[in-house]
């Protein structure tokens, strides 16, 4: 009798994947954005530093700002308006100046308690969540509060109210 010779049937075994990151649940529940893939990280002192001198200059180019808006209101009352159709036009220049110069006051409140939180030590931390914001946000808006998943939470909640 011939001999055969089996041959070793092979059998293709599935491919192991390794396994996907799981996501934290913060993470699933929120949307997604271009800050989220960013490690929120505590800011390192230099940071600090830096943000402290975009936040003073920021400041005093704001003060700037309104005592010049201030400076020419006073000195737009100090003349006399001819007819209606001035004063009407003065009342609206007027209004626009003053509420400019309410957002200006804002932002200054905001930039001072963004100065407060850097000596307090709590600069970077969104208020709502704890977590750290990252150090791209903060380049982009020195004065945050809040990180994007939380800042997109809130406006959803007062969109929706």
């Amino acid at each position: 009798m011939p001999t055969a010779k089996l041959k070793k049937k092979t059998v293709k075994k599935p491919s192991i994947k390794a396994p996907s990151k799981k996501l934290s649940a913060k993470s699933n529940n929120k949307k997604s954005s271009k800050f989220e893939a960013i490690s929120s990280k505590k800011p390192s002192a230099k940071f600090k530093r830096d943000m402290e001198k975009i936040l003073v200059k920021m400041r005093k180019d704001l003060l700037e700002d309104i005592n010049n808006v201030m400076k020419s209101e006073s000195d737009h009352l100090k003349f006399d308006v001819g007819d209606f159709y001035d004063s009407a036009s003065s009342d609206r220049e007027r209004e626009l100046s003053l509420s400019l110069s309410q957002r200006d006051r804002q932002k200054l409140t905001m930039i001072e308690d963004a100065l407060n939180r850097l000596k307090g030590k709590t600069y970077g931390q969104c208020q709502m969540c704890g977590d750290y914001i990252p150090e791209e946000r903060l380049r982009v808006m020195p004065f945050t509060v809040y990180c994007v998943l939380c800042l997109e939470e809130e406006e959803t909640s007062v969109s929706s109210t």
